[in-house]
C-alpha cells in the first residue's frame, strides 16, 4: 500500500508501521485456513485432453546412448525421486488425451471393445502383395532385419524369429503390440507377414554399414547372410513381423526423467508423468523387461495449424518368453542387470548360492520361450536396469495401471493372442493361462494397494453410489463397512465445512444429508473409507467434489491419495 510522504517526526512514523503491521496479522489470521489464491475447480474441469497448444516444429533430434543410458540409471540415479502426485492427472485422478496417451480402456463405461482390440493401431493389412525393395540392412539393436519398401511405396521395418523358437520373437511383439496400444500408448503398427527369398528385390541405391560403421552397397548376398541365422517355415518361406515406418519427421527417444528442452509443450518432468509410472504395471505383466529409451520414439506429426511431438512406445520383441533373438533370460523381470547385494552374496559363497528364479522350471514350447506365473510377483518384478518413472511410481498410479488391466477381460486377452496364430495350439492354451495368472496376481497386488473405491456418483435426489474395483476384479472379499463423511465445499477458498456425522454403510451407497441439500450448495464434498482386515489399505480415505449444475450433480474431483 502506498502513502504519501510526510514531514511527522521519525517515532510518530514507527508508531503507524507497527499499527499497520498489527492491523496486516490481525486480517491474515481472520483468514480460513488453507484460503487458497485460486479456485479448487475451473469451469472446464475435469480436463479430458491436454491443452498442447505450442508449435513444436523446430524441435531436433536426440540421440541417447544405450552404454550411458545403463550407467546412468543404474549408477547416477537419474531423474528426481520424490514421492509427489503425478503432475499431469486432471481432478478427477485420471490421465487427459494427449501426445503421449490417449485413453482406450479403463473408464466405468466397461471393457475394452474385442474387435478394436484385436485390431490395434492397424490401419491396414500389412505390406500390399508383390515383390519387396529391401532399401536398407537393419543397423540398430539386437535382432537381425532390413527395410523394404511394398509395392505400394509403404516402408517397413522386417523382424525375424531367430533359430530354433520359430514364430517367438514374432508372436510376442505382435501380442504385445495390441496389448500396449490398448492400454493407451501410440505405437507402431505391426503385422505378421511371410515371403520368401525369390520375392526380394535390392534397390540400386540400398546401403548397410560394415564393421567399421562406415556405409556400403547393399548386396543380395548379405540378405542371404541375414536369413542364414533365422528361423525358417518347413515350406521354406520366413514368417516375419513387418513394422510399418512411423509417421512424422523422425526425432530418436525420449527419456524417462526431465522434459525436452526444445518442445514448449513438454512441461511435466517425465518421471512425473502417470502414464510412464503406470508403465511398471504394464511392463510386470507382459513381462517388458527393455524399458528404456531406446525403445520409444518421438516424431513430429501435424495437428491442426501446428506441430507437436508424439511420443511413441517401440520394439516389443522383448517381452512375454522372448528375448528377441533367444529365448528370455531367466534373470529378466527378476534382478537389474546389475544389484550389489546378490553378486556379493555369489561371490562370497563361491557360486555356492544359487539366485532362486534360476531353477524356475519352463515349458518346452519353442514359441513361447521363457514365460511363467508361478514365480512371479507382480510386486517385485524389475527391468533390465532402473527406470526413474517406475521410481517415482506411487500407489495412486500403480491402482490407476491396474484398473486398465482389468478392463482387459479373459475374453479379450485369449482373442488377442490368438492373432500371433502360433502353429502348436498348446502354445497358445499356456499364453493365454499364464497372462491371466499373471493378470490376477497384478489386479491383486495393486487393486488392494490403496482406496479402492471408484465411479463415484450423485445422484439429484443425493444419492450417492460407487462401487468397489478389487471386488468387481475378483480379487478380494467385499469390504465389512464404508464410513462416509460429508461437507459443503467452499471452492473459492478450497475449504470444506463439515456438515452431519459420519455415516457407517454396507452397502455401496449413501445419502447426503438432507441439512446440507437444503442449503443448495455450489459444491459437495465426500470423504470415502472402506474397510477390510485383508488390505489395511482400504482404509486410507479417499476424497470426491461434485459441482451443481441445475438439479444435477457432477464429478470434478477426486483424491486418492491425500
Amino acid at each position: 500500500m502506498r502513502t504519501r510522504p510526510s514531514a511527522r517526526p521519525l517515532g510518530s512514523n514507527l508508531a503507524q508501521l507497527v499499527i499497520c503491521l498489527a492491523c496486516c496479522l490481525a486480517v491474515w489470521s481472520a483468514m480460513p485456513v488453507g484460503r487458497a489464491a485460486a479456485p479448487r475447480f475451473y469451469s472446464d474441469d475435469p480436463l479430458s485432453k491436454d491443452p498442447e497448444s505450442q508449435d513444436a516444429s523446430k524441435v531436433q533430434a536426440l540421440k541417447v546412448s544405450d552404454q550411458y543410458d545403463l550407467v546412468e540409471n543404474s549408477f547416477l540415479g537419474a531423474g528426481e525421486h520424490a514421492d509427489v502426485r503425478a503432475g499431469n492427472v486432471n481432478t478427477i485422478d485420471e490421465v487427459p488425451d494427449s501426445s503421449w496417451f490417449t485413453n482406450r480402456a479403463g473408464k466405468s463405461s466397461g471393457p475394452l471393445d474385442l474387435e478394436a482390440l484385436v485390431k490395434g493401431p492397424d490401419t491396414s493389412n500389412g505390406p500390399a502383395p508383390g515383390p519387396w525393395t529391401v532399401i536398407a540392412r537393419k543397423s540398430e539393436g539386437v535382432t537381425p532385419g532390413f527395410t523394404i519398401r511394398d509395392t505400394a511405396g509403404e516402408v517397413y521395418w522386417i523382424k525375424f524369429d531367430p533359430k530354433g523358437f520359430a514364430e517367438m520373437a514374432s508372436g510376442a511383439e505382435l501380442i504385445s503390440t495390441k496389448f500396449f496400444h490398448a492400454f493407451g500408448y501410440h505405437v507402431a503398427e505391426n503385422y505378421l507377414a511371410t515371403f520368401r527369398l525369390e520375392d526380394l528385390r535390392v534397390a540400386p541405391d540400398a546401403t548397410m554399414k560394415d564393421e567399421d560403421g562406415r556405409a556400403r552397397p547393399l548386396t543380395f548376398g548379405d540378405l542371404i547372410e541375414i536369413v542364414a541365422g533365422v528361423a525358417r517355415q518347413p515350406d521354406g518361406s520366413y514368417r516375419v513381423l513387418a513394422s510399418r515406418n512411423i509417421a512424422g519427421r523422425p526425432l530418436g527417444p525420449f527419456r524417462y526423467y526431465g522434459t525436452r528442452p526444445d518442445d514448449p509443450n513438454d512441461i511435466v518432468p517425465h518421471e512425473h508423468r502417470r502414464e510412464l509410472r503406470g508403465l511398471s504395471v504394464f511392463a510386470a505383466w507382459l513381462n517388458h523387461d527393455e524399458v528404456r529409451s531406446s525403445n520409444s520414439h518421438d516424431s513430429v506429426v501435424a495437428e491442426g495449424n501446428r506441430q507437436i511431438v508424439r511420443h511413441h512406445l517401440l520394439d516389443f520383441g522383448s517381452t512375454l518368453g522372448s528375448g528377441s533373438v533367444r529365448a528370455q533370460n531367466r534373470r529378466a523381470g527378476n534382478e537389474f542387470v546389475w544389484e550389489s547385494r546378490p553378486t556379493l552374496i555369489t561371490m562370497l559363497t563361491l557360486g555356492l548360492y544359487v539366485r532362486p528364479w534360476l531353477k524356475v522350471p519352463y515349458p518346452d514350447l519353442p514359441a513361447v520361450g521363457r514365460f511363467e506365473s508361478t514365480y512371479y510377483r507382480a510386486e517385485s518384478w524389475k527391468p533390465d536396469y532402473p527406470n526413474p518413472a517406475f521410481r517415482n511410481a506411487r500407489p495412486d498410479d500403480r491402482f490407476w495401471a491396474a484398473r486398465i488391466v482389468a478392463a482387459v477381460n479373459e475374453g479379450a486377452v485369449a482373442a488377442v493372442v490368438r492373432t500371433a496364430k502360433f502353429t502348436d495350439p498348446r502354445a497358445t492354451e499356456y499364453l493365454t493361462t499364464t497372462l491371466l495368472e499373471r493378470r490376477t496376481k497384478v489386479l491383486t497386488a495393486w487393486l488392494n494397494g490403496s482406496n479402492p473405491v471408484v465411479d463415484l456418483a450423485l445422484s439429484e435426489t443425493g444419492e450417492l453410489t460407487f462401487a468397489n474395483a478389487a471386488t468387481r476384479a475378483a480379487v478380494a472379499k467385499p469390504a465389512e463397512k464404508y464410513t462416509v463423511r460429508w461437507a459443503r465445499f467452499d471452492n473459492a477458498t478450497a475449504t470444506a465445512h463439515p456438515v452431519g456425522d459420519e455415516q457407517t454403510v454396507r452397502e455401496s451407497k449413501a445419502a447426503a444429508p438432507a441439512e446440507l441439500l437444503a442449503a443448495k450448495p455450489d459444491y459437495i464434498s465426500v470423504e470415502v473409507r472402506a474397510f477390510n482386515p485383508d488390505h489395511p489399505a482400504w482404509s486410507q480415505p479417499l476424497s470426491a467434489y461434485f459441482r451443481r449444475t441445475g438439479d444435477r450433480w457432477t464429478l470434478v474431483g477426486l483424491d486418492r491419495i491425500p
